[in-house]
């Protein structure tokens, strides 16, 4: 407990304001000192103070004892409770803003025990300097000054987990990678939602922040995640879904039912995804890991958008982690390309009836349409066979072919009419 004491107080002893923001308080103060006054009644016993000259005003021991312990106990109530508490809603350029980020988070730092810790803090603080720039940026107050704090912000967090990823490697690669994987994707979300902003145009400097965020990614090295151990890519995952669910449990009246049931069907898919690779044999481990981290950094993705009311707020789920479709729904939308593809294709054949059978136009195009008739069969016999993979690809290729055949005409110029036959049959014999 000593020795705790002690790294508290050299901890407390190095967190200093910067001369900046100590100025900046000062003339905050000393506005508010101007444009409220004492009242009348306090500057006539000020006056009166004055008049006493050296005559000191004496009060019994007792009282003036009691008096004192009882202003000393409310000013450190004051300073080292109400001030940082208030502390912790304030944004950049509000005056306690410098108490909270210089004072209260480094408090927080000081008592994170581990080096993994330590990048989770970090990795925190860079997600609050991000949804303080949004609430600003909401409000229309994001300043230049304020955006340019918030971009060298992230540097700092981020550049500070990174040295502590640094740290680890010293003693586990594996470790190491691990919280590479768990920076990775909290920066992931965070573009995300930056990007969304930006393309709703409710964010003027998300295109600057992203581009922090973007650099931040570049200097996660992710190429060591493949040398972690399967047992302990098993045991993070379990951690990580355990915490998942404890926040999913807690859920109830916070986000709505769909919502809900959309993060729940993300978290069966992570499930499903580390039961393949559980599944698969010992000589494919390499494909098994690769799920694993899949799924791990799914997970971290998932807690993300569960814990962080900004992350709800501009992004859906399936932003972050698409829904793994079940086969009845492959299948379907299987139907729904190759639909499509009939129907686009059969303007194109009534398209090419207005060329000249001899032109090398039509002989392009004819070419096409053969080529178009053996991937719509082969995708559709996968299908009949339940082989979804093959048939997915060849749908896929069948698809894009017909569009390209149907440009091709509209380039040239040809008008295609509406026909009976415009919405195709599926599966029709070619």
């Amino acid at each position: 407990m000593k020795k705790f004491s002690e790294q508290f107080k050299k901890k407390a002893d190095s967190i200093r304001l910067r001369s900046d923001e100590k100025h900046e308080l000062r003339q905050r103060l000393l506005a508010y000192m101007e444009y409220h006054p004492l009242p009348e009644s306090a500057g006539n016993l000020v006056r009166n103070r004055s008049r006493l000259g050296h005559t000191s005003l004496r009060l019994p021991a007792s009282w003036n004892g009691w008096m004192i312990g009882r202003i000393a106990g409310a000013s450190l109530v004051l300073s080292f409770v109400v001030v940082p508490a208030l502390a912790e809603k304030a944004l950049p350029g509000e005056i306690l803003y410098p108490v909270k980020v210089r004072f209260n988070e480094e408090v927080r730092g000081a008592l994170v025990s581990s080096p993994y810790e330590k990048i989770e803090w970090e990795t925190e603080r860079l997600e609050r300097r991000l949804a303080e720039a949004n609430l600003l940026a909401d409000a229309g107050l994001l300043t230049p000054d304020a955006e340019a704090e918030v971009t060298r912000a992230i540097k700092q967090h981020s550049d500070a987990a990174k040295q502590s990823i640094a740290d680890i490697r010293e003693s586990d690669s594996e470790d190491a990678a691990l919280a590479e994987i768990a920076l990775s994707s909290a920066l992931e979300v965070q573009s995300e939602v930056l990007v969304k902003r930006e393309a709703a145009g409710t964010s003027p400097a998300a295109s600057a922040l992203a581009t922090a965020v973007n650099e931040a990614k570049l200097g996660v090295n992710l190429g060591e995640s493949d040398t972690i151990s399967h047992q302990k890519l098993q045991a993070r995952l379990e951690t990580e879904t355990t915490r998942a669910y404890e926040y999913f449990n807690s859920l109830n009246g916070v986000i709505g039912v769909e919502e809900k049931a959309d993060v729940d069907r993300r978290l069966s898919d992570v499930k499903v995804k580390a039961d393949a690779a559980l599944a698969l044999p010992e000589m494919d481990q390499a494909t098994s890991s690769k799920l694993l981290i899949e799924a791990l950094g799914s997970t971290r993705k998932i807690i993300s958008f569960m814990t962080n009311l900004d992350v709800r707020k501009n992004v859906n789920i399936e932003d972050l982690v698409p829904a793994t479709p079940t086969d009845d729904e492959r299948r379907q939308a299987l139907r729904l390309h190759l639909e499509e593809a009939e129907t686009t294709i059969s303007k194109v054949e009534r398209g090419i009836g207005q060329l000249a059978t001899t032109s090398s136009n039509y002989l392009e195009l004819r070419e096409g349409l053969d080529n178009y008739k053996e991937l719509y069969n082969s995708a559709s016999s996968s299908l009949a066979t339940n082989d979804l993979t093959e048939a997915e690809q060849s749908a896929t290729d069948a698809l894009g072919l017909a569009r390209g055949l149907l440009n091709n005409l509209i380039v040239l110029g040809i008008k295609i009419e509406a026909g009976a036959d415009a919405t195709g049959a599926i599966f029709k014999s070619r």
